[in-house]
C-alpha cells in the first residue's frame, strides 16, 4: 500500500491532496480494490481522471488485476461524524464511549473534534496514543487537516456498562455477518476465470461490495449493443437462487476493432500484418459473442463481480466480471435456519409496567375484556421507507399486551447506517450523532424476536415492516412469521363491540384517543404511536358490551 501511495504522490505532485483511502487485496480472486480521493473530483477533467486510474492500475502487482474507484473527498459535519465514529468503534472498541461527547466543527479544509470526557477516559486515551494513532490515520485518509483536543468535564462519570455494550457491539456487528453459502460442484470456466470458491446467499446480501460470489439459475436474459458504441455488448440476466432472493447482473463486453484502415492508422502495420491483426481478433470476437450467447435461460451458474446500488431502478445490481457453469447442490434441510427464542435479552431490555387495578365483583363477572387470555404486541417503526434494500429502521417500538392487561414495552433507537433527514430525526427527538451510538437493527433482532414470540402483531403497514425486518433478520437465523392485524381493523372490530355510543375515524389514532380520553403526544414518535394505541386498545376492550 506505502508504495502506491508513494509512487501516486511522485507522479502527480501537482495534487497534494490526492489520497488512497483504502486498499483491498481478494488474493482468491487476484484483484485489488483501490479507492483514491481527491478534493472537488467533478472539477478535474475527465483526461485526467482516467490517467489516475490507468496509473494506479500499473502499480498493482502483474499477476492481480486492479479495480480503482475515485471518490470526491469531501465532508460535512454529520458525514465526518459518521466516519470518525465508526472508525473509533472498530479500532479503539474501550474507547467507542468518546464519540458520544464529540463535538465536530469544519471551516474549508479543516475539521477540529473536540472529545468531552472524564479524567480516567482521559488518562486511558493518553496511555493507549488514541489521538496520534487517529491523526496518523486519518492524514492517508482524507486532506483535511483535522486536530483533536480533549476537555475533561467534571460533570461526567465514567459508565462501564455503557462502554461495555459498545465493546460488545463492535464484536457483534463481526459476527452477525451473513455465513450462509451454497455448494457448487462441476464448475466450468465460461467467461473470464473459473470463479472458485463458496457462493453466499443472494438473500443475505445487504450492501454494495467490492467483491462477491454467488449462484443461481438465469432468467430474463438479454444480449444488446450499445448505441453509442456498436463495439460494446452488454448481456443482461436476472439470476435467482433457493435463498429465495434474486439480483439483477449485467456484463460488459468491448469487441476488438478489425476495421484494416484504422488498424494500419493507430497501430503502424502493413496491408498484410493489419489483415491477419483484422482476421485474429475476428476469431476472438466470434468467440467471445458465443460465449455471451450460450448463457441462456434456466442455465446454472456460480458468477463472480460487484455489487453496487443502481440508482435508477433503487436496487442493488451486480457487474460481473467472471462467470462459470455448475451443479449448484440443493440446501440441506436438515439445517434450521430459524433459532430458538434467546433465554435472556441481549442489547435491549424491555420496560415491565406494573399496572394495578381495583375490579368490583360486577366488573369481575360481566366486564371480561375482548382481549383476554390473548398476547398481542403492537409494532410500530420510524423509517425511511420500507424498500427492503434502499430504506432503514430508526427507530422500533413493541408494547405487549397480556390478557387485556399492558406488560411491557420494548423501545431502541436504531443506528441506521445511513443519512436521515434532519427534520425527520428532530420529530422524535434524536439527533444524527446519538444514533450512531445506537445498535443496528441486525444487533436487536434477538430481542424483538424474543419480545414478539408467541404474539400476534398490530399495527399499520406490518406486511412491509416484517418484510424489512426480515430482510436483516435471515442472515442471523431469525424470520418473523407472527399472525398480524391491521391496528384501524383491530380498533374498529374492539368499538363494534364495545359500550361507546360514537365511534371515531379508526384510521386516525389520535381521534381514537380523544374518544378514549388519552393523552395524545408525539403521534410522528414510534415510541408514544405504539403505546397509545395499545392503551386505546386496552380501554376500548374493557367497555364490553
Amino acid at each position: 500500500m506505502q508504495r502506491i501511495i508513494d509512487s501516486l504522490h511522485n507522479q502527480y505532485s501537482d495534487m497534494p491532496d490526492i489520497r488512497v483511502r483504502k486498499i483491498v487485496v481478494d488474493k482468491q480472486q487476484r484483484k485489488v480494490f483501490c479507492t483514491i480521493s481527491y478534493p472537488n473530483l467533478p472539477s478535474v477533467n475527465k483526461s485526467r481522471q482516467n490517467d489516475i486510474i490507468a496509473y494506479v492500475k500499473k502499480l498493482v502487482p502483474e499477476s492481480y488485476n486492479g479495480i480503482v474507484t475515485l471518490a470526491d473527498d469531501n465532508f460535512s459535519e454529520s458525514s465526518f461524524r459518521r466516519t470518525l465514529t465508526e472508525l473509533i468503534k472498530t479500532k479503539f472498541p474501550l474507547y467507542a464511549v468518546i464519540s458520544k461527547g464529540m463535538a465536530i466543527s469544519i471551516r474549508e479544509r479543516f475539521i477540529d473534534v473536540v472529545f468531552h470526557v472524564d479524567v480516567t477516559m482521559q488518562t486511558n486515551i493518553e496511555v493507549a496514543e488514541v489521538i496520534s494513532k487517529l491523526t496518523e490515520y486519518l492524514a492517508d485518509y482524507t486532506c483535511y487537516k483535522v486536530s483533536f483536543d480533549i476537555v475533561v468535564d467534571k460533570e461526567i462519570t465514567a459508565d462501564l456498562a455503557e462502554q461495555e455494550r459498545l465493546v460488545y457491539l463492535a464484536v457483534n456487528r463481526e459476527l452477525l455477518k451473513p455465513q450462509r453459502c451454497f455448494s457448487v460442484t462441476n464448475v466450468v470456466k465460461h467467461i473470464g476465470k473459473v470463479v472458485v470458491g463458496s457462493p453466499m446467499y443472494i438473500a443475505d446480501i445487504r450492501k454494495a461490495t467490492d467483491s462477491c460470489v454467488i449462484c443461481g439459475v438465469v432468467s430474463g436474459k438479454t444480449l444488446k449493443s450499445s448505441k453509442k458504441d456498436p463495439n460494446m455488448y452488454t448481456c443482461k440476466f436476472t439470476l435467482t437462487d433457493a435463498s429465495g432472493g434474486s439480483i439483477n447482473c449485467i456484463i460488459f463486453v468491448r469487441l476488438d476493432i478489425t476495421d484494416i484502415l484504422t488498424i494500419k492508422n493507430t497501430m503502424g502495420k502493413t496491408d498484410s500484418e493489419a489483415q491477419t491483426i483484422s482476421q485474429t481478433r475476428t476469431y476472438a470476437n466470434e468467440r467471445k459473442m458465443k460465449k455471451m450467447m450460450d448463457i441462456y435461460d434456466s442455465m446454472e451458474v456460480v458468477v463472480r463481480g460487484k455489487i453496487a446500488f443502481n440508482n435508477f431502478s433503487e436496487q442493488l445490481e451486480m457487474t460481473v466480471y467472471d462467470l462459470s457453469k455448475c451443479k449448484i447442490d440443493p440446501i440441506d434441510r436438515s439445517t434450521e435456519y430459524n433459532k430458538p427464542v434467546a433465554d435472556s435479552y441481549i442489547v435491549v431490555q424491555p420496560h415491565i409496567y406494573q399496572e394495578f387495578t381495583q375490579t368490583s365483583f360486577v366488573n369481575e363477572i360481566i366486564g371480561k375484556s375482548l382481549l383476554s387470555s390473548k398476547k398481542y404486541v403492537v409494532l410500530h417503526v420510524n423509517s425511511t421507507g420500507f424498500n427492503v434494500v434502499k430504506d432503514k429502521i430508526y427507530a422500533i417500538c413493541a408494547v405487549k399486551i397480556t390478557d387485556g392487561h399492558i406488560t411491557e414495552r420494548l423501545f431502541s433507537y436504531i443506528n441506521p447506517e445511513m443519512d436521515v433527514n434532519d427534520d425527520d430525526l428532530s420529530k422524535i427527538n434524536v439527533s444524527a450523532a446519538d444514533l450512531v451510538l445506537c445498535p443496528t437493527i441486525s444487533e436487536i433482532i434477538s430481542d424483538l424476536y424474543k419480545f414478539t414470540y408467541n404474539c400476534d402483531l398490530v399495527g399499520l403497514n406490518l406486511n412491509k415492516i416484517l418484510d424489512l425486518v426480515n430482510y436483516f433478520a435471515a442472515p442471523v437465523g431469525y424470520r418473523f412469521t407472527n399472525n398480524i392485524t391491521s391496528q384501524t381493523g383491530m380498533l374498529d372490530a374492539l368499538f363494534d363491540n364495545s359500550t361507546f355510543s360514537k365511534k371515531p375515524n379508526c384510521s386516525k389514532l389520535e381521534d381514537v384517543a380523544r374518544q378514549c380520553k388519552i393523552p395524545c403526544k408525539n403521534i410522528v414518535f414510534c415510541g408514544d404511536r405504539a403505546e397509545i394505541a395499545a392503551r386505546c386498545m386496552v380501554v376500548i376492550a374493557n367497555n364490553v358490551k
